[in-house]
């Protein structure tokens, strides 16, 4: 029998590289074949599908579909569906995803994805031990100041985070596309300073060049993205991989916004008389009566 936990993943870097691996367990056997061809002319869609719908589509069980994604070197289906999404996500535009959910069946369609994010979310306890991971919670807990920046859908992500680390720290700044902050960081002297940064597909060329010439003007840049071969990597001095799930008409960013959260409360074991400053904010809500109390 096969353990799963020893087998080894090696991430498909694109197209070329799927079709080559397809070829190659695809003369393993007769039933891997027939897989391999159906995913080799359905890649797009398969990541709105379940196992037991491609079994249905194929004509083989659903241990087949399981095994064949072991021997493309995953743990299973929902390992192989979420690199295989990694390679897709870029062209998958709003209207090609809606077009592609519109014909499965709704039920098929929220296990889908529910399944995704129960893997998503299982990520984050090995991501949370990673030196990354540490690195990134010390820049955010003693550098002068924290810049959140980023746009288009990826930004939606920053108001809750400066929501949490402004009450955490001073000195935190979301700075939002098109505004006068945004192009004045440019202007700023880099010392103390951290960009704190979401970047996810469809990567913003807008939000790149940006991180870009920050890096180059020395600012230390902490990126949340969702892959190793993500563009926004090779310009940050921290990058924090976090799995999102594309298998809907907009990305779901339920992993990284709990990643966020763990990392505020880690964030917050850094800053020192931190309990002091918790105790005056809840002080000012009480005068203020800020909240509804039955």
């Amino acid at each position: 029998m096969i353990n799963l936990s020893d087998i080894r993943i090696k991430e498909i870097k694109n197209k070329e590289e799927l079709l080559e691996r397809l070829m190659v367990v695809g003369k393993t056997s007769a039933v891997n074949k027939k897989i391999a061809m159906y995913v080799e002319k359905n890649y797009n869609a398969i990541v709105f599908m379940t196992a037991d719908k491609i079994s249905q589509e194929i004509g083989v069980s659903q241990g087949s579909i399981s095994r064949f994604c072991v021997k493309m070197q995953y743990r299973g289906y929902n390992d192989f569906l979420r690199y295989l999404q990694k390679i897709i996500s870029s062209e998958m535009t709003t209207s090609k995803r809606f077009s592609m959910l519109d014909k499965e069946d709704d039920n098929d369609k929220n296990l889908n994805i529910l399944n995704q994010e129960v893997n998503n979310l299982q990520e984050l306890q090995e991501l949370a031990q990673t030196p990354e991971y540490a690195k990134a919670v010390n820049l955010i807990a003693k550098s002068k100041k924290v810049f959140l920046i980023s746009n288009r859908m990826s930004a939606t992500i920053l108001p809750y985070m400066n929501y949490i680390l402004s009450r955490l720290r001073p000195d935190v700044f979301e700075l939002r596309y098109g505004s006068p902050e945004w192009e004045n960081i440019d202007l700023t002297s880099p010392e103390g300073i951290v960009v704190f940064t979401t970047v996810f597909p469809r990567y913003s060329r807008t939000l790149l060049e940006k991180n870009k010439r920050l890096k180059e003007r020395g600012f230390k840049i902490v990126a949340l993205t969702d892959s190793r071969l993500s563009p926004i990597v090779a310009c940050s001095d921290v990058s924090l991989i976090t799995p999102i799930t594309v298998s809907s008409v907009f990305d779901v960013y339920s992993t990284p916004l709990l990643l966020i959260n763990l990392l505020m409360r880690d964030v917050s074991k850094k800053i020192p008389n931190i309990d002091k400053r918790l105790d005056e904010i809840e002080r000012i809500n009480e005068t203020n009566n800020s909240f509804f109390l039955h």
